[in-house]
C-alpha cells in the first residue's frame, strides 16, 4: 500500500469514530428521563409500604403531613397509596362505622441530590447521579395501639449531566439541587481529545485530496 491508501485509511477510520460518538450522544439525550417528582414519589410510596402492615385491613385513616406550604404533595401520595392498598381513608367529616386511625407524618428529610459527575466511557457523554431521599417520623395511633416508627428511604438512577431543567419542578423547590462540577481532567479531556482527533482528520482529507 502507498502513502495515500493508509492516509485514506485513517481518515475513514476517524470519520466512522467520530460519527459513533456523535450518534451516541444524540441517542443517549432522545432518552426519556424520570422527573424528580416521579422519584420522590418511589420515595414516598417505598415508605408507605413498611407502615400498611400496621394498619387493621378495616380501619378508617385520617392522614395529617407537617411539611411546611408542600404538605399537598406527600399527603396526595400517601391517600394514594392507601386506597390501593385497600384501606378506606377517612376525612374528618366522616361519619362511617369502624375504627378510625390517625397517621400522623412528621418530614425530617424530602429533596433531591446530584452527585459523582462522570463519563460513560472516555470518549462519552457526562452523566451525574441522582438521588431522592426521605426521612419520616410515622405516628399511628387508634383505639388499640399506639406505633412510633422512623423510616429512610432513597431511589437513585444516571442521568445526563446538565439537564436538571429537564426533571426538575420549577414550582417545587424540594425537587431541584445544585449542580455538581466535575475534575479538571474529566471536563477538558475528553473534549480536548474530540477536537485534536478531528484536526488529524480535516488534516489528513486535506493531505489525501493533494
Amino acid at each position: 500500500m502507498n502513502r495515500n491508501t493508509f492516509t485514506g485509511i485513517y481518515v475513514y477510520v476517524g470519520i466512522v469514530l467520530l460519527s459513533l460518538i456523535i450518534v451516541s450522544g444524540a441517542l443517549h439525550a432522545q432518552t426519556k428521563l424520570k422527573s424528580n417528582t416521579e422519584l420522590l414519589h418511589y420515595v414516598v410510596d417505598k415508605s408507605i409500604d413498611q407502615i400498611t402492615g400496621a394498619l387493621p385491613e378495616t380501619a378508617h385513616v385520617v392522614v395529617t403531613v407537617k411539611f411546611p406550604d408542600y404538605e399537598w404533595f406527600i399527603r396526595h401520595r400517601i391517600v394514594d397509596i392507601l386506597t390501593e392498598s385497600g384501606f378506606s381513608v377517612a376525612g374528618i367529616g366522616d361519619t362511617e362505622t369502624g375504627e378510625y386511625y390517625t397517621l400522623e407524618v412528621g418530614v425530617e428529610r424530602f429533596d433531591v441530590t446530584y452527585s459523582d459527575v462522570k463519563r460513560r466511557s472516555f470518549l462519552g457523554s457526562r452523566v451525574m447521579t441522582r438521588q431522592a431521599d426521605g426521612v419520616f417520623s410515622f405516628r399511628i395511633n387508634g383505639p388499640d395501639r399506639e406505633r412510633i416508627l422512623r423510616i429512610s428511604e432513597s431511589v437513585s438512577d444516571v442521568i445526563p449531566y446538565g439537564r436538571q431543567d429537564a426533571v426538575e419542578n420549577r414550582a417545587l423547590p424540594f425537587t431541584q439541587a445544585a449542580l455538581p462540577g466535575g475534575s479538571l481532567t474529566e471536563r477538558y479531556l475528553g473534549p480536548a481529545v474530540i477536537i485534536a482527533a478531528t484536526g488529524v482528520v480535516v488534516y489528513l482529507f486535506f493531505s489525501v485530496r493533494s
